[in-house]
C-alpha cells in the first residue's frame, strides 16, 4: 500500500514537470525540452537541462508555445501582451483575451517573459550605482641603463543605459572614461617628465520615435604636460544622432559647443567658446574583438584660426572572461601651444584589461 501511494505521488510529480516543460520542434524533427530565456534579432534564446543555452534561429523552429504570458516588443515602440506560439508553418502569432494575432517576424524588435520584463522594470529609473558595464587596463614599463626610464598607463572607460534589456530603445546613456599616461626619463641627473590625463563624464537624453536621436551634456578636463597645460576645463553640449545602431556595430555624430578654460605652467589663461563635431565608432568584430575609435574637433569660436583635436583608438582582445589585453591610441593636437612645446602629443599605451 505504502509503496503504491509512493509511485502514485512520484508519477504525479513526474507528470507534472513534463506538463510544465516548454518543447521547441525544429524543421530537422529534432525535440528541445527546456525554459525559454527571450527572443531577440530572429532568435530564441533557450535554456536546456542537457546542452546548456542555445541560441536558436526562429526560422528553423515549426512548433512552440510560451506556457506563461510576454511582453512583445515591436517597432515604433509598441507593447503587446499575450502568449507566443510557433505554428505548424512557421507563422508567428500572439494570443491575448481569446483574440489570435498574426505577428510579423519584420515588426517584432524582441519577446521576454512577463516576469522577466516586470524585474527589470525597464520603464522605471535605476539607482546610480546599477547597471554599469565596462573594464580598465594598466600597463607599465621600467628601463635602467644609462638612461632610466619608467612608464605607467592607466584608463578606465564605462557605460550605463536606460532601459538595459536588449531590444529597446535606449532613453539614458551615461559614459565615464579616464585616461593617464605617466613618463619620466632620467639621462646624465637630469629628468624629464611627461604626464598626461585626460577625464570625461557625459549624459545622453535620447529623443525621438527611433530613440536615434539624443541631447548631449558633458564635461571634460585634461593635464597636458608636454604642452605646459596645468588643466583645461570644458563643459558644453549638443545634438548627436546613432546613424547605425547594430547588436556589432554602432556609428554616431554629435555637433555642440562648449566653453573652455585653459591654464598653462607659463601663468597664461585662456578663456574660449569652441565648437563641438565628432563621431564615433564600436564595432564587435569575430564576436569577441572589440574596436573603440573616437574623434572630436574643436574649432574655436572666439580665437579665429585656433582648433584642437582629440582621437583615440582602441583594440580590446579578451584572455578570459574578465581580463583582456588592450592596445591604444591617443592623439592631443593644439594649434596654438605655448612657446617650446609642441603642438602634437601622441600616446602608445599597452597592458592587460579588466572587464565588467
Amino acid at each position: 500500500m505504502r509503496s503504491s501511494t509512493l509511485g502514485l505521488i512520484f508519477m504525479f510529480v513526474f507528470t507534472s514537470v513534463l506538463a510544465k516543460a516548454e518543447v521547441i520542434q525544429l524543421k530537422n524533427g529534432d525535440h528541445l525540452n527546456g525554459t525559454f530565456q527571450h527572443l531577440l534579432n530572429g532568435n530564441i534564446v533557450f535554456q536546456t537541462p542537457n546542452l546548456g543555452t542555445l541560441t536558436i534561429p526562429a526560422a528553423d523552429i515549426t512548433s512552440f508555445t510560451s506556457p506563461t504570458t510576454v511582453v512583445v516588443l515591436l517597432k515604433g515602440g509598441k507593447r503587446e501582451d499575450g502568449t507566443f506560439s510557433v505554428t505548424g508553418s512557421g507563422a508567428w502569432q500572439l494570443q491575448s483575451n481569446n483574440t489570435t494575432t498574426p505577428l510579423s517576424p519584420r515588426d517584432v524588435v524582441a519577446i521576454y517573459p512577463s516576469e522577466v520584463y516586470t524585474k527589470e522594470n525597464p520603464e522605471g529609473h535605476r539607482s546610480l550605482w546599477q547597471d554599469w558595464t565596462g573594464g580598465g587596463a594598466l600597463g607599465y614599463a621600467l628601463q635602467q641603463s644609462s638612461q632610466n626610464s619608467r612608464s605607467l598607463s592607466i584608463s578606465f572607460a564605462s557605460k550605463r543605459e536606460e532601459p538595459r534589456l536588449e531590444g529597446l530603445p535606449p532613453r539614458l546613456r551615461t559614459t565615464f572614461g579616464f585616461n593617464l599616461a605617466y613618463a619620466t626619463v632620467t639621462q646624465s641627473g637630469v629628468t624629464t617628465r611627461a604626464n598626461t590625463l585626460t577625464s570625461v563624464l557625459r549624459q545622453d537624453f535620447f529623443i525621438g520615435g527611433d530613440a536615434r536621436n539624443y541631447l548631449f551634456a558633458q564635461g571634460q578636463w585634461d593635464h597636458v604636460a608636454a604642452q605646459q597645460l596645468n588643466l583645461r576645463q570644458s563643459y558644453g553640449g549638443g545634438i548627436g544622432r546613432d546613424v547605425i545602431r547594430h547588436p556589432a556595430f554602432t556609428f554616431s555624430i554629435q555637433g555642440g559647443a562648449s566653453y573652455v578654460r585653459t591654464g598653462f605652467e607659463t601663468g597664461e589663461l585662456r578663456n574660449e567658446m569652441e565648437g563641438i563635431a565628432g563621431e564615433k565608432i564600436v564595432w564587435t568584430a569575430l564576436k569577441h574583438l572589440n574596436f573603440n575609435h573616437e574623434f572630436d574637433f574643436y574649432p574655436s569660436l572666439t580665437s579665429g584660426g585656433d582648433y584642437r583635436f582629440n582621437t583615440l583608438t582602441a583594440l580590446d582582445a579578451p584572455i578570459s572572461k574578465h581580463l583582456s589585453f588592450n592596445i591604444g591610441v591617443n592623439d592631443q593636437f593644439l594649434s596654438r601651444p605655448v612657446p617650446g612645446t609642441q603642438r602634437n602629443v601622441l600616446i602608445l599605451s599597452t597592458g592587460l584589461g579588466v572587464n565588467f
